[in-house]
């Protein structure tokens, strides 16, 4: 499989404590991955260093192959934040998602048809005038995810995308990213929530004090969950780690 994503020997230290040490992993193209770690194990600030928010004191960052700074990372890696409302800055939903590519300075045929689409992946069509902050939290969430696809980003990083979210906007967010996954994305989230949809993933990572401590295909090792503190159902089956039916 192609790499969409390659992270080699990673390391980050801040105030004099490691946050990430030596860290390597992979995504392929098209997959659908989930990092799960304790808290404290240093998944947000991989997330940040991956997009080029955070310099780290060593390693290097691939996508598609090719080594990028983290001003290159910044066009070819999206991310989504737990609270929404950080990345939302227009007063139309329309107007929201057309934000990033109006940037970017393409012409207004080209951000017309990004748009469009990026709200039909979201099912946000009838919401294209409505006001961002009058949405539902779930639907906050598509939206924001909306205006990263609009700048067509090689990957899409997202961190705790269900955090207070009640159970229909939850639902709502993880179809999203099944068609996200449907449709070729490459997508890593972030999740202590995993009962709700590890299901549908076919990577899992888990991160423990800054090291990668388990990875491979998510229905070969979810059982190893629970060791690291993350909470599964009482003798749930993969099958069962899935809140859609």
């Amino acid at each position: 499989m192609e790499k969409a994503l390659e992270v080699r020997d990673l390391t980050l230290s801040i105030n004099n404590h490691k946050i990430l040490d030596n860290l390597s992993f992979s995504l392929d193209k098209g997959s659908f991955a989930v990092l799960c770690g304790r808290n404290g194990a240093g998944k947000s600030q991989l997330l940040r260093c991956i997009k080029g928010l955070v310099g780290p004191d060593g390693g290097e960052i691939l996508v598609d192959g090719v080594s990028l700074n983290a001003k290159a990372r910044m066009k070819k890696i999206a991310i989504v934040f737990q609270d929404a409302d950080m990345q939302i800055v227009s007063q139309s939903v329309e107007k929201d998602v057309a934000f990033g590519p109006e940037n970017m300075g393409l012409d207004r045929k080209e951000i017309e048809r990004r748009v469009e689409n990026a709200l039909s992946l979201m099912g946000l069509e009838g919401k294209v005038k409505q006001r961002p902050q009058t949405l539902s939290g779930g639907e906050k969430r598509k939206c924001a995810i909306a205006g990263i696809l609009a700048m067509e980003p090689e990957v899409i990083l997202l961190d705790e995308p269900f955090a207070n979210l009640d159970y229909p906007s939850t639902l709502s967010v993880i179809r999203a990213l099944n068609t996200l996954h449907w449709k070729g994305y490459t997508i890593l989230v972030v999740s202590h929530e995993v009962e709700k949809f590890l299901f549908h993933a076919d990577t899992l990572f888990i991160l423990e004090e800054g090291r990668m401590k388990e990875k491979g295909r998510a229905d070969e090792i979810y059982f190893k969950l629970p060791s690291y503190d993350i909470y599964l159902p009482k003798n749930a089956s993969f099958e069962e780690l899935s809140w859609l039916r």
